[in-house]
This record gives structure tokens, sequence and C-alpha cells, in this order.
């Protein structure tokens, strides 16, 4: 059962439960200077029975026989993919630091009118509904209002950009597609998947921008592609667009050109962050509370929840919920005291955690200081996510390990692209050959 914790006469509710998830409110997180995350995803969430027809719209669209969330899920950069780059080609953009959804175009039926929809789906699988529709051009017919895109799933992430007078812009960045135009996208591989999306969404979306722009737009975001660029284009990364981003930024994505779009962890998209960036989300489990004598009267001593508890617990998903215990999260004295003047609820809570060059594992702080919150996920990371980025902190490949390896990648990804062109042409052979052959039997 929860148990109430009183801090300076309030009442709080902590519970000692792992299973115990954060309220979808809780999901609103708070933007400080320097946090590119919006407050919160723009619209209204849908109740589970109001999104059960949506999502099982969706895994229809993806030919999926569950309506679990189809997001894919990167793997922490490791020594070893410095030689997997070589022997692939990668696209390579930056990490935004924002929040993850994916945007479902459909439509509404209203008997009378059918109009358009628009569905942010974030990491938790909640729909949420924008009070305002974007409304995409068909790409057969651009200007025609009767008309516009729907049956379509695109990959990406919300992120407030700051704009030239300081204030803010809520963003869509876009980096893959699962389908469009009620084609299911994701058997086809990265390069195959980014051109039906911009031929058929992006290049139309803003062909009809530039015409219909007669007044202040309405839309509830602005929708950009992310750009990408080969994967020996490190230094440019690091020189000139990192440094000139308009949002915040903690790493980069390498994603495998030749790939199809996998649901779940995907082996062919690569994180990398600094050595210092590299974070494990925990569930955190508060210990035992010191015990005092409340001298009521009473006999026996009870629990002090005013005092900092004996251990703070990160927890490991090791999946179906299993939740063991992995390390301790150390907080000082001065952090107990901010954890309780949040007035939040932190037992059962996702908390982002980095190691120390100590050893020690210590909360990241948002920019005002307090615990990054990972209220937009269900669960922890699991013990495979877990050891990978253990890896990438045991034996981290930094900067100029990027930098180094360019030029070996650059060569390799010519090479690459060489033979792939001499397979193509061979195939063209091949298949003219066989023409000719039915021609003459013919």
């Amino acid at each position: 059962m929860p148990f109430a914790l009183r801090i300076s006469g309030r009442s709080q509710l902590l519970s000692p439960q792992s299973q115990l998830q954060p309220p979808l409110s809780s999901f609103i997180m708070a933007v400080h200077s320097g946090s590119s995350a919006p407050p919160s995803i723009p619209g209204f969430l849908l109740s589970a029975q109001d999104s059960e027809s949506l999502k099982r719209d969706v895994a229809q669209l993806l030919e999926r026989d569950n309506i679990r969330f189809p997001g894919a899920q990167p793997v922490s950069f490791a020594r070893k993919h410095l030689a997997e780059i070589q022997q692939r080609e990668y696209f390579l953009c930056e990490k935004t630091d924002g929040i993850r959804c994916l945007l479902y175009l459909t439509f509404i039926d209203r008997g009378h009118v059918i109009e358009p929809l628009t569905i942010l789906i974030d990491r938790k699988n909640n729909y949420y509904e924008t009070e305002v529709p974007l409304r995409f051009p068909y790409h057969a017919s651009i200007q025609n209002p009767e008309q516009f895109l729907y049956g379509t799933v695109l990959d990406g992430e919300l992120v407030n950009d700051i704009t030239p007078d300081g204030g803010r812009q809520l963003i869509f960045y876009i980096f893959d597609c699962l389908a469009v135009d009620n084609t299911n996208m994701t058997a086809k591989t990265l390069d195959k998947r980014i051109g039906h999306m911009q031929e058929r969404c992006i290049k139309p979306w803003q062909k009809y921008m530039k015409w219909s722009q007669t007044g202040p737009q309405r839309n509830p975001f602005v929708v950009k592609e992310k750009q990408f660029q080969p994967a020996y284009h490190l230094s440019n990364l690091f020189d000139n667009v990192l440094p000139n981003l308009k949002h915040g930024n903690d790493g980069l994505i390498f994603t495998c050109k030749s790939s199809r779009y996998v649901f779940g962890t995907d082996q062919g998209i690569l994180k990398w962050k600094p050595p210092h960036e590299n974070t494990i989300d925990f569930r955190l489990r508060l210990g035992d509370f010191p015990l005092f004598d409340p001298e009521d009267g009473e006999e026996g001593l009870i629990p002090d929840y005013d005092a900092m508890p004996e251990s703070f617990h990160l927890l490991v998903n090791h999946g179906s919920r299993d939740y063991r215990h992995f390390a301790n999260l150390t907080v000082t004295p001065e952090e107990w005291t901010m954890f309780k003047s949040l007035e939040q609820r932190l037992d059962g809570r996702i908390i982002e955690c980095y190691r120390t060059v100590e050893g020690q594992w210590r909360f990241k702080k948002e920019d005002d200081g307090t615990p990054r919150w990972r209220d937009d996920k269900t669960d922890a990371n699991h013990i495979s996510t877990v050891n990978s980025v253990l890896e990438s902190i045991e034996q981290p490949v930094t900067e100029d390990d990027l930098r180094r390896a360019e030029s070996k990648v650059k060569e390799a990804v010519y090479r690459l692209r060489k033979e792939e062109a001499a397979h193509f042409q061979h195939e063209q052979q091949e298949h003219a050959k066989k023409r000719k052959i039915g021609e003459v039997h013919n």
C-alpha cells in the first residue's frame, strides 16, 4: 500500500511498489533554460477506449500482429562499431534532445465531411490528438483542398528551437518513415524510405505551405526533415553543424542505409554519445527510512520520512516486469533536501543516471539542478541495453576516435558505392540479355 510522506506539513504519495507507474499528467516535463524538450506533447491525450481503434489501424497499416509502440530503438556505439561503419554504408545526423514521437496522419469521417486527423504517439504508446490537424496535401493534387495525405506514419523528435528573438518554436523533426500514403515502407531500405517520404510528403508539404501562406498559420507545430550526411562527414558535424544547432543535442546517430525498419531494438541504428553523456535509465526504489520515537505515548518506533533513506536503489529491467537491483544511487544530504522540495512522488520513477570516474552512480541534472526524470518512458532500460551502455562507458569511443576514423570510413564508403554500382550494372546487363533471348524465342 502507498504510504504518505509528510514534508513541511504537506503530504505526497510515494509508492514502494515498482510496478506503480507515474500518472500520465507527470509526462509534462519542466522546460529549463537551455533545454530543448517541449513542456508537453501538443493536443489532448486520448483515452484507452478512444485510441484502441487507432492502434489497430496503425498495426494493420504496418502489417503487425500487435498494437505495441512500433518505433525503432538504437544501440549504444561501441568500439566494434568503428569497424561496422566501414563495412556497411551509414547515414549520419545529430541526436536531438527532445521528445521522441511517431506522427500518424489519418482521417476522421464526420458524416457530411472527411477531415484530416493528426495523432502523436509517444514511447508509452499514448495517443495524442492535436487540436488543429496538420493538412498534408495529396502529392498528386497539391492545390486541391478536398484531398490530403493520410495513412502515413513518420518517426521523429518534438523539439523547441530557439528563434532569433530568443523565443521558442515547436518543431517536429522527421528522421524516418514507416508508412506513407497507405503503403507500408518498413520492408524498404532507409534510402528508399527517405526517398518516398520526400516525394510524397515533405516536398508537397513545402510547396503547399509556400502556396497557401496568406496569413498566420494555426498549425500545432512546424514539420521539418532532419538532415542526413554521409558517415564520413564527422568533422563537419562536430565543427559546423553541432555548434550552430537551434536546439539541444546529446550526440550523433548512425543509421544503416541498407537496413529495413525494425520494430524495437535495431542493431543498425547506432547512438554515439560523448563519454560523459553515456547514461542509463533506472527505476528508483527508496530504501528504508531511519526509525525514531515520536514520543506520542505509543510504544515502538516509526519511520522518519523526513530523514534521508538509508539507500537509493537503482533497478534494471530484466523483462516481464522483473526488476532487479543493479547499484545504489549516490545522493548528498543537500540533494535529498532538493528531492523533498519537489513535492513529487519519487519511488518507482524512472531516473536518468551516469557513472562517475570514481564508479559512483549519480543522477543527470537538468539546468536547474533537479534530476532528469524519464516520465516519457514506461520502463527502465532493459539489461541488454544496460550492458551495451556499460561497454560504451568502459571502452568509450571519443570524438577524437571518430575524427581519426573519418578517412578510413570515407575510403570504405567509396569502395562500397563502387561495388554497389558494379552490381547494379551487372544486373542491368543480365536483364537486357534475358529480354533479348525472350524476343528471339517469341
